[in-house]
């Protein structure tokens, strides 16, 4: 009940706020643009973190905990990578997720793309939203050196660390540098190798050579034995992702993330170009759910555990996935339509 009365509000209050902001964009001539509302939201949020103990915390409910390679999950619903404030983790994992993955690290500070960069869309009736954000961050230096103090180790759960590069090399050396910082500290982390991300140059280069792929896994499993997970793309053909799976499974202490954002022009998700700064972004959301089932679906195939992610938003998505394979279900853009389906879902697990 007050998960569900929450929600209510919840979503009431973002309609609100993204409808005045629309209204306020639209009078004074300016582009259309979700971001500000996301960030006013992020704000409120963490503001009332320390008065808020009947509004963010939530017992994470007996008996779904889920083992990987020594990672235990109290919950299999997992953050996935989309966020690096400290704050809005740690009202997730509150909120009982499993497990938060950080937002793609990439060896130098980056300020993402131009904006507009992301906006809510509905296809065919379903919710979601389009973005080109560009892997904005601070880098593997900073990133480093405040990891290790992090207070999202105080929850006992695995941390993901996403790792981008543009080079094996430099997926390498980021992966190096912050396993390095970790060394000696009683942490509970897995790394995650992006190689599916549409919203840089050269993001998926990685993604679309399997050899490549195969040669970072055995490089970094030389000197490394932290459990890695290679997300993959929903873009990438059936052929390429079984060359993938294939390579997964013969890796010690490696698993699968199955998806990530579709690639899309603004035309394509009812947007017009000039509402966007890129000619194209990644899709995320209801609307791709079915390629991520069919993703686990193909994945099922070896012995390999999965994380479904892509277009989970509730418990009957959680058993579909289930049902086909899936270990772990990855959420993104449902925590920003609204972080109460958190203990909604982990209440029917």
């Amino acid at each position: 009940m007050r998960a569900s009365l929450l929600s209510f509000c919840y979503r009431t209050t973002r309609f609100i706020v993204t409808k005045i902001l629309y209204f306020y964009q639209a009078i004074f001539f300016k582009p259309r643009d979700l971001e500000p509302a996301i960030k006013f939201g992020d704000i409120i949020l963490s503001a009332i973190t320390g008065v808020g103990a009947p509004i963010y915390n939530f017992k994470i409910p007996a008996g779904n905990t889920v083992d990987i390679f020594e990672l235990k999950f109290s919950s299999p619903l997992i953050g996935a990578s989309f966020k690096s404030e400290t704050d809005v983790l740690d009202l997730w994992l509150r909120m009982g997720l499993g497990s938060i993955t950080f937002k793609t690290i990439t060896k130098d500070a980056r300020l993402g793309n131009d904006k507009p960069r992301i906006q809510d869309i509905s296809l065919n009736g379903d919710k979601g939203l389009f973005n080109s954000m560009g892997l904005p961050g601070q880098g593997v230096q900073l990133f480093s050196s405040q990891i290790p103090h992090s207070k999202l180790w105080d929850y006992d759960r695995p941390l993901g660390i996403s790792i981008g590069g543009n080079t094996i090399q430099e997926y390498f050396e980021n992966i190096k540098g912050i396993n390095k910082s970790l060394t000696g500290l009683t942490r509970s982390y897995y790394f995650e190798l992006n190689i599916s991300c549409p919203n840089t140059e050269n993001g998926r280069t990685l993604g679309d050579d399997p050899l490549e792929l195969e040669r970072l896994l055995t490089q970094v499993r030389a000197i490394i034995n932290v459990p890695m997970c290679v997300k993959v793309s929903p873009d990438s053909s059936d052929e390429l992702l079984n060359q993938i799976g294939e390579i997964c499974q013969g890796m010690n202490r490696v698993f699968i993330n199955a998806g990530n954002t579709q690639l899309k022009t603004p035309l394509q998700v009812g947007l017009k170009p000039s509402q966007f700064s890129k000619p194209k972004g990644g899709l995320s959301g209801t609307p791709i759910f079915d390629r991520t089932l069919e993703m686990v679906k193909l994945f099922s195939n070896y012995e390999i555990p999965i994380i479904a992610t892509g277009g989970i938003s509730n418990i009957h998505h959680i058993r579909t996935l289930k049902k086909a394979g899936a270990t772990l279900y990855g959420m993104a853009t449902a925590l920003v339509f609204d972080p109460y389906c958190i203990p909604k879902i982990n209440k029917y697990l």
